[in-house]
């Protein structure tokens, strides 16, 4: 497997920190996010300067420099919201769908809608794998292990939540869910980022089963709680 190089340590933390709210600060981080894909296409993401990545986006350095302590933040923020808009599903709320007078999705739409969002990930790591290796591989601490498990986590919250809507895992515990299933996906990506594997289909394939694995098996150790043992069921019989 291809190894990146290390990361240079950031002189300063300061990822994240665009409030995309504002228009033109929105303008400004979409123009350097096109930039740095552009870039990472000809480029290892360690011989991209600043000076390039402005330059590319006819962005000022000193507007780069009030947000970004340098081009690995910006990328751990810009690679983690790229993957947050990807996963993104949309929320089940029955009254919006009534309102617009058409049916609300049913168990196969959302499933099918999840699935998709997995691949779209898989396929994009897979475009830029490289930069996602350094992101992942690098002990530098540029935010972005800790940033995309806070937008997975709002994912699959969300996704416990739809669940729910639709009447299933009525009896799931919304926040241990939904740790479970961020810190799995963070793993997951990681783990193909890592990887030489291009067969997006079939990884796609593996954790949409190893997720319906993880339901059936929760349903088996829920009704062996319920069910005692036989030697627990003599004892409370002796006793």
């Amino acid at each position: 497997m291809p190894q990146s190089s290390a990361l240079p340590a950031p002189t300063r933390r300061q990822g994240a920190s665009v409030n995309l709210a504002e228009p033109r600060a929105a303008r400004t981080h979409e123009s350097l996010t096109t930039a740095l894909f552009d870039l990472l296409r000809r480029h290892d993401l360690t011989e991209i300067s600043i000076s390039e990545l402005c330059r590319t986006a006819g962005v000022h350095r000193t507007t780069f420099y009030g947000h970004y302590a340098d081009i690995y933040a910006f990328a751990s923020d810009s690679f983690a919201r790229m993957l947050d808009e990807l996963a993104e599903v949309a929320e089940l709320d029955a009254a919006d769908y009534e309102s617009e007078g058409s049916e609300a999705p049913d168990v196969e739409a959302i499933t099918a809608a999840y699935t998709g969002s997995i691949s779209a990930i898989l396929v994009h790591i897979l475009e830029h794998r490289s930069a996602y290796r350094m992101m992942f591989g690098t002990r530098v601490d540029a935010g972005f292990r800790r940033d995309l498990h806070q937008r997975l986590l709002r994912h699959a919250a969300l996704a416990v939540s739809n669940w729910r809507r639709l009447g299933l895992a009525q009896d799931l515990d919304g926040p241990t869910a939904a740790a479970f299933i961020a810190g799995g996906s963070v793993g997951v990506f990681e783990e193909w980022a890592m990887s030489d594997d291009t067969d997006v289909a079939a990884r796609t394939a593996d954790i949409v089963g190893t997720a319906d694995a993880w339901v059936a098996s929760r349903a088996l150790a829920h009704d062996s709680v319920l069910t005692p043992g036989p030697v627990l069921a003599h004892d409370t019989m002796v006793g």
